[in-house]
């Protein structure tokens, strides 16, 4: 029983360290690899087609958790539009994460349009002579979520708060996301709005609150070196706007639900990032740290360092993060991986946004 103690902690760990409880939000955790997880404006923000796998595995040396290990993949696409419809930028991701017993899938697709700052205008998919480094976009996305519990979870008379809340072992709902994304020579930001739709999912439990709306909010800025080599910093903030709902936090026995505590679920994460293409060379590569911060009411603590780098081969990137949890029950375990792998059809100025 120990050891089914311990991994509980840890997925409480785990769920905290993305700053969101909402099951569709853990999608989010990676946007560090590609910024359009977190925004759908980002889609055709460059002249470029990706495609990008990620994979994260967590609980790494910990003996005996083989089933219950967190394991999370991504499948993502995005491009600009031609043929007359060059201010149009489309995406889609879908994602599957496994943790123990239960499993979460789903994914997005949407629709951006891309407002050129300067320059002048032509027709034609490269638009060579529309100077797109200073930019404003727009973009809408519908997203589609489901949730599903392992038959073996009803062994030896165990059960799941879920079902134990009067929930169903599987289901569907839906939603949208609003985001804008603003580029201005070497400065960037963007804003999102996730859980734009009002849902209360009845079928996760009698007591379960309508979604808070999920606001996201980036920026950074590329120091130019030389030599093709850039340095960026910059920051995340992720925080809930809980929506009026007169069970939203209340238990049937009257007892506020802390999960959804107003004030509760803000992150602030802060990065530092390396980039160089090697002159005369169809080569780059990145390092890149990060720390992540809690910031909730009861519970402000530094959450997670995670250190990462990649290369790029012609149009290929690959890249590794290794995370190391800075909580008291990370001791348990030896941090995560997560593993990047795309694809661009042409050469981008930036690496992993």
């Amino acid at each position: 029983m120990k050891i089914k103690h311990i991994l509980v902690a840890l997925t409480m760990v785990l769920l905290s360290q993305t700053g969101l409880k909402a099951q569709e939000e853990i999608v989010y955790n990676q946007y560090y690899y590609n910024y359009y997880l977190v925004n759908p404006a980002v889609a055709g923000a460059e002249r470029c087609t990706h495609f990008m796998w990620t994979g994260f595995y967590g609980w790494a040396g910990m003996e005996g958790n083989e089933k219950e290990t967190p394991r999370f993949t991504t499948l993502s696409f995005r491009t600009r539009l031609r043929g007359g419809l060059e201010r149009l930028g489309i995406g889609a991701y879908a994602y599957l994460d496994k943790n123990g017993n239960s499993y979460r899938r789903g994914g997005q697709v949407s629709l951006g349009y891309h407002i050129p700052l300067s320059g002048s205008s032509t027709r034609g998919y490269m638009m060579k002579q529309r100077d797109i480094t200073r930019q404003l976009s727009f973009a809408l996305a519908c997203v589609v979520n489901g949730y599903g519990f392992d038959g073996s979870l009803f062994q030896q008379g165990s059960t799941d708060m879920v079902l134990a809340n009067g929930g169903e072992d599987k289901g569907y709902y839906f939603n949208a996301t609003f985001g804008t994304y603003f580029l201005f020579d070497n400065f960037f930001a963007g804003v999102t709005l996730a859980n734009l739709v009002p849902t209360k999912l009845e079928q996760l439990g009698k007591t379960e609150p309508i979604r808070p709306i999920n606001p996201f909010i980036f920026l950074g800025y590329d120091f130019q070196l030389g030599d093709g080599m850039q340095f960026e910093p910059g920051a995340m903030f992720k925080f809930n706007i809980d929506r009026d709902d007169d069970s939203n936090g209340t238990a049937e026995n009257g007892e506020t639900n802390t999960e959804t505590k107003k004030g509760s679920q803000r992150q602030l994460d802060f990065h530092l990032k390396f980039m160089q293409d090697i002159p005369g060379r169809d080569f780059g590569y990145w390092v890149e740290l990060l720390y992540r911060h809690s910031l909730d009411t009861d519970n402000s603590q530094p959450l997670c360092l995670r250190p990462m780098g990649g290369i790029r081969i012609k149009k290929f990137n690959i890249g590794y993060t290794f995370g190391l949890g800075l909580t008291g029950v990370n001791k348990f375990n030896k941090g995560d991986h997560e593993l990047m792998l795309s694809y661009s059809f042409c050469k981008t100025q930036h690496f992993c946004r």
